[in-house]
């Protein structure tokens, strides 16, 4: 069953809630690359709707044909289909040749592009996916994010990490680590359209390169990206090999949107709990919230989370008591989700803090 996200607390104060979690949507959206462009919508959170990915490039004066394509599936150094295991490959030419031109870093002009648009308020915290270079030891790439489509923004990401490349080229790779500053995956300007001045590495697809994974936020680590509803979040990979002949090409798959937005089990999925809404006072509050319930067990508790899911408070109710008194005098002014719980019933109620 598909998670349901908990959009920054907009859940009608009626709304029973069958599982308040704190664990994290591992993927929101993923583009496995291994038989086509599209999605994988098995795996694709709600409020969430994805854009189709595409190649784009733009002539330059140095090479008016230059272009980034679907390989042919040439045999040159082995076939590469369009698509396979391997992930979509694509070159500067169709049979992998004419990448030369992109030899000293990846050209603003030349990227493919992904993009989600919310549905509802909701955080991206990541990018991930796995990228090779075939037949090239000297590869590189770069990542640019936007939030009004490129027109007056070009982000470079907060924080990457990556294999590690041994030695001078990307013929070698290892477990990775943080990117270094010279090599993050950066334009060096914020522009889009200058030459990269740190471009990461492409391990080359050889069996001497036991890591391809890369993975780069988005913004603060504790704070992710704030989308709200109806804005659109593109993402430019841009691609450049040291390499002229045929058979070169940039083999990516499973680039993938995450998010650590927590969120709360649809209410079918409850087995014995009986739900009722939770009449909580003052509300807004202050220091204290009075929790009324009906006579609590033994294993009763009342715990307070935050918009983002995690935990941040929880107290045990008396047993026999028929209200809870909470301190909320330790945290900030915000809004907060109220939870009762005692094995038989779950309920709950959203509340401001002030």
């Amino acid at each position: 069953m598909k998670n349901h996200l908990l959009y920054a607390f907009a859940v009608s104060s009626g709304l029973c809630l069958a599982q308040s979690a704190s664990a994290q949507t591992a993927v929101f959206v993923q583009y496995p690359l291994t038989t086509n462009n599209s999605d994988n919508a098995a795996v694709r959170s709600a409020g969430v709707t994805p854009g189709t990915p595409f190649l784009h490039s733009a002539a330059t004066t140095a090479n008016p044909t230059l272009r980034l394509v679907l390989s042919d599936g040439g045999t040159v150094g082995g076939s590469v289909p369009a698509y396979s295991v391997l992930g979509q490959a694509f070159g500067a030419s169709a049979d992998g040749s004419g990448f030369s031109t992109l030899a000293s870093s990846p050209k603003g002009a030349h990227y493919e592009q992904f993009s989600i648009t919310a549905t509802a308020a909701l955080r991206v915290d990541s990018l991930g996916f796995n990228v090779r270079a075939a037949q090239s030891a000297n590869g590189k790439f770069v990542v640019l994010y936007s939030l009004n489509g490129f027109t007056t923004d070009s982000l470079t990401m907060a924080y990457g990490k990556g294999p590690v490349i041994v030695g001078s080229s990307s013929t070698n790779s290892s477990a990775g680590g943080t990117l270094p500053a010279t090599n993050n995956a950066t334009f060096g300007t914020a522009t889009g359209t200058s030459a990269a001045t740190a471009g990461a590495f492409l391990p080359q697809n050889n069996s001497a390169n036991p890591r391809d994974d890369f993975h780069f936020a988005f913004s603060n680590a504790a704070t992710g990206l704030t989308l709200a509803a109806g804005q659109t979040l593109t993402v430019r990979l841009y691609f450049g090999l040291g390499s002229n002949t045929a058979g070169r090409y940039i083999l990516l798959r499973n680039v993938t949107f995450k998010s650590r937005q927590a969120y709360v089990a649809n209410v079918l999925a409850a087995r014995n709990a009986v739900q009722t809404n939770l009449a909580v006072y003052p509300n807004p509050a202050q220091n204290q919230l009075n929790v009324p319930h009906t006579a609590a067990s033994r294993d009763a508790r009342v715990t307070v989370f935050s918009t983002t899911g995690s935990k941040v408070a929880a107290f045990a109710a008396q047993s026999g008591s028929t209200e809870t008194a909470v301190d909320l005098s330790a945290l900030p002014k915000g809004l907060y989700l109220v939870e009762y719980t005692d094995g038989m019933q779950r309920s709950s109620a959203r509340i401001v803090k002030e």
